[in-house]
């Protein structure tokens, strides 16, 4: 009688103190799109004040708690429930809660969360914690309190905890809500598999209660090789009054240790009517014929309902098998500079009668070995039946003439069926190099809007300074950092004689010249860099500062301006501007075209060459124009339209230009002579 009482005053006082307090009720890590939605439930018990408080949270294996927000925006709340989300799960909180349409619900990335991740609230004044959900300073993958899609609510009358104390909460473990949910295709939303959101109730419950996890799947084995692996499950128990038994279904067996004790059947005694959460051992039993098997495992108590936990495993024959693990990349290298660096893959077996055979396609070679003993073809040879994983290696072999390679490499054995690898390669031609500045970087659209996210869109301008044409077949574009972003022109590529090309990502609404491959390069938005390489000479760069001297625009191009065709003056953040002409989707640049901008075209900032140059008449229209200079000279001629299109280049050696084919307009007439270049307005009538 006096243990009786004892346990009523004890009961009375703890929920005597309870009152105005928030309670962590229910936290949620949803499987939507995005891994959707967060949520954390808290109740009001009594009259709270969401302002003395605050939400701290501590992820992955961090051991302090912090991204701190203040609750003030719950407002004060009595005897109810609040809500904190976030702004990405606002779509699948409307589809998978219906019920919270119209309730208290704040956002705040602090529920950016993941189901290893814990989550506290403390009092502002102190910093103590009020309620907790998760173990401090743990990971939580793997545990017993992991919510990875999935969910745990608070027992009734329990809480708040100052801390986390796991036998107060019903957890069905990860994965509970995997596939489920009217945002997968069910009937049912996660609200309604959760039994509701909002059931919480401080009083506290005396009717027997059995909790258990999900399903346990995967529990296989080769035929005469069993058992299968142990899977594991949990079970945990309250106001209990006999043991709690879990039965395992035919062909499953069930036990309490790992690696021993298995029976069909387990026994745990409560302590107080209780048992808190304990993990089960469970397998798929040997001796199975091939098949495949399921059941549920039965959780019972007296005047407990009975929980069930769905069993699955697979028994496949014997038979001779190999399993190949890996991805191979493509190999390549310059003309004369064979054999390609390696790759490799692992092969391993079970149940063989024979060698594993591995034979390369033509024109790459096989080794087990790094670096030597590569031939057309090796063998693996099983231990009693198995081989263990082996590590394949393959490279495209010396000695080849430029051009692509591809063939399957192809792996057999006694009794199974054939498998094949996909290898391709290419052998650059030798590159011919033209001298440092001849090929210049004019215009890079790092940070395009209107073709999505990066890199589609992207793109960089080659301008050829010269008056030949250049081939920059085997040319190396490189990101700065010489290590990431790489790629090798692998065909014909000829810039004209000052002439342009464009080079880019394949997405986006630009006409490229070159494609390179989907995400070889980069641009980065903020600081990064081009460098364009033949053989280990840097034939020109471009690495832009964040805005610190280059300019730093979304949506337009970084142009340079066309008194500075140089691989000098290019370095110079000073001479780019922001393009201005609209081009594709929408975003401005003058991809292919001379550049536009207005500050660098604009006559008023011309070099102090324009002396050593004249044009005459200017207006014309008598369909020719002299260009005389201070010196004999021959004289590099450009002419651009207004929307930035070349339509006359050429040598003068005569001083007299043809303009008889050009309509009545505005022009720019570049000129160039030596060392000496100016940009002048040309007026057609």
């Amino acid at each position: 009688m006096k243990k009786l009482y004892f346990l009523c005053f004890t009961l009375v006082i703890s929920l005597t103190s309870f009152g105005q307090t928030p309670i962590i009720t229910t936290i949620v890590d949803g499987d939507c799109s995005g891994g959707n939605p967060k949520l954390l439930e808290i109740y009001a018990d009594g009259m709270v004040d969401f302002s003395l408080y605050s939400l701290e949270n501590e992820t992955n294996e961090n051991t302090t708690f912090g991204n701190t927000l203040d609750l003030s925006g719950l407002g004060t709340v009595t005897d109810g429930f609040v809500y904190v989300t976030t702004t990405g799960s606002a779509t699948s909180i409307a589809s998978e809660f219906p019920s919270l349409a119209s309730a208290n619900v704040i956002t705040s990335g602090t529920m950016n969360l993941n189901g290893d991740d814990r989550v506290r609230i403390i009092l502002n004044s102190s910093g103590a914690t009020i309620d907790q959900y998760g173990v401090d300073g743990t990971d939580g993958t793997g545990t017993t309190w992991e919510y990875t899609d999935s969910y745990a609510k608070r027992v009734d009358g329990t809480g708040p905890d100052a801390g986390f104390t796991e036998v107060n909460w019903t957890i069905p473990g990860s994965g509970t809500l995997n596939t489920l949910g009217t945002c997968q295709g069910g009937t049912d939303t996660f609200e309604t598999l959760m039994g509701g959101i909002g059931t919480y109730s401080t009083t506290v419950s005396t009717t027997p209660t059995i909790n258990v996890s999900g399903a346990v799947s995967g529990l296989d084995y080769f035929e005469a090789n069993g058992p299968s692996n142990e899977g594991t499950l949990t079970v945990s128990g309250l106001n209990l009054t006999t043991d709690l038994t879990i039965t395992a279904p035919t062909n499953f067996e069930v036990s309490l240790t790992t690696g021993t004790g298995f029976a069909s059947s387990v026994a745990i005694t409560p302590a107080m009517g209780t048992i808190a959460t304990t993990t089960i051992y469970v397998r798929l039993a040997a001796g199975l014929t091939s098949n495949s098997y399921v059941g549920d495992a039965t959780a019972s108590s007296t005047g407990a309902t009975d929980q069930t936990i769905a069993l699955s495993g697979t028994v496949s024959p014997a038979d001779p098998q190999f399993t190949i693990n890996g991805f191979i990349g493509g190999f390549s290298y310059f003309e004369g500079a064979g054999p390609s660096t390696e790759d490799s893959f692992n092969v391993e077996g079970l149940f063989l009668t024979g060698d594993i055979t591995i034979t390369a396609p033509t024109n790459f070679e096989v080794s087990l070995t790094t670096g030597t003993g590569f031939g057309a073809s090796v063998s693996v040879t099983p231990t009693m039946g198995t081989v263990n994983s082996t590590e394949v290696f393959i490279r495209l072999a010396t000695g080849l003439t430029p051009n692509s390679y591809t063939g399957d490499i192809t792996l057999a054995s006694s009794g199974t069926t054939d498998q094949t690898i996909p290898l391709s390669g290419i052998v650059y031609q030798t590159p011919v190099c033209a001298n440092v500045g001849d090929i210049i970087i004019t215009e890079i659209m790092q940070n395009p809007a209107s073709d999505g996210d990066d890199p589609n869109g992207e793109y960089f301008e080659l301008y050829n300074t010269t008056t030949s044409p250049i081939d920059i077949a085997s040319w190396t574009i490189k990101d700065d950092d010489g290590v990431n972003d790489l790629h090798v022109i692998a065909n014909s590529l000829i810039i004209p004689a000052n002439g342009y090309i464009v080079i880019g990502d394949p997405n986006g609404s630009i006409v490229l010249d070159y494609a390179y491959e989907a995400r070889d390069v980069f641009l980065g938005n903020s600081t990064d860099g081009i460098i364009i390489e033949c053989g280990s000479t840097v034939i020109d760069q471009v690495i832009w500062d964040n805005g610190a001297t280059f300019p730093d625009p979304t949506g337009a191009s970084m142009e340079l301006s066309i008194n500075e065709l140089n691989s000098v003056a290019n370095d110079d953040g000073a001479n780019w501007a922001e393009a201005v002409t609209t081009f594709g989707s929408g975003d401005l640049g003058t991809p292919g075209d001379v550049n536009d901008n207005a500050s660098t075209l604009s006559i008023d900032t011309f070099d102090d060459e324009s002396e050593n140059f004249n044009i005459f008449p200017n207006p014309n229209n008598s369909g020719f124009v002299n260009i005389t200079t201070t010196t004999n000279a021959s004289v590099s001629v450009s002419v651009f339209d207004m929307l930035g299109k070349q339509v006359i280049s050429q040598t003068l050696n005569n001083n007299l230009l043809n303009l008889s084919h050009l309509n009545a307009g505005i022009y720019l007439v570049k000129l160039d002579q030596n060392n000496g270049s100016v940009t002048k307005k040309l007026v057609i009538e």
